[in-house]
């Protein structure tokens, strides 16, 4: 498996050429960031209105090779190790507040080790319905520290201050957001098809501080 340089976590910017015209603030080509031993890149950037009261942002956005050790040991969200691709098409922010885009998060191709913590499986679930959270601390999988995975995989439509939730298919009523693989194995399950912007914004404010609990019912 590959490792990454800690240098990796600081990031570096390519930034084009930035032009200005008629309250539009526009980038003439893509902005490009590595960061976590991957990049993210940011096209058709642009902002309208910016010295405005309610600025408007649009762009479409990528994310490649994303180290995920690296990303989840940044923020308090238990260990995954492994690396992710991510989309986000369409993006709208007004007041730089988000409105519209379509997302997608999913691991990247190639032949690594992946492996997830029980609290990483907790605050996963907390996104789609917090079943395996609970699952995990009613059965004998409470006693692993770690999970092996095949893939894991999760988007968002954001419409109307709604998120129209899914993961990498369709199962059992819901949708898979981690597959499970290697020993022992857990498949994560989604259950919640809509969900609040702001409630998704509080639950992934709650992982970020470390407060997400399991649900045990």
């Amino acid at each position: 498996s590959a490792s990454a340089p800690e240098a990796s976590v600081v990031p570096s910017a390519t930034i084009p050429r930035i032009q200005y015209e008629n309250g539009v603030l526009a980038l003439d080509g893509a902005l490009v960031i590595s960061v976590f031993d991957g990049y993210l890149s940011a096209a058709g950037l642009k902002v309208i209105d910016p010295c405005g009261l309610a600025p408007r942002l649009v762009a479409d956005i990528d994310a490649r090779h994303l180290d995920l050790a690296m990303l989840t040991n940044t923020y308090s969200f238990g260990s995954i190790t492994g690396y992710i691709d991510a989309e986000v098409r369409g993006l709208e922010m007004l007041g730089w507040q988000p409105q519209a885009f379509a997302a997608r998060i999913e691991t990247s191709p190639g032949d690594f080790r992946k492996r997830i913590s029980q609290r990483a499986v907790q605050n996963i679930s907390s996104l789609g319905g917090a079943g395996a959270g609970a699952a995990i601390q009613r059965s004998f999988l409470r006693f692993f520290d770690t999970f092996g995975y095949d893939r894991i995989g999760l988007t968002c439509t954001l419409v109307g201050g709604v998120c129209e939730m899914g993961g990498l298919e369709e199962a059992s009523g819901g949708y898979l957001m981690v597959k499970g693989g290697g020993l022992p194995a857990l498949n994560v399950m989604g259950y919640n098809r809509r969900v609040s912007w702001d409630v998704l914004l509080s639950r992934l404010k709650e992982i970020a501080a470390g407060n997400s609990r399991p649900v045990i019912e």
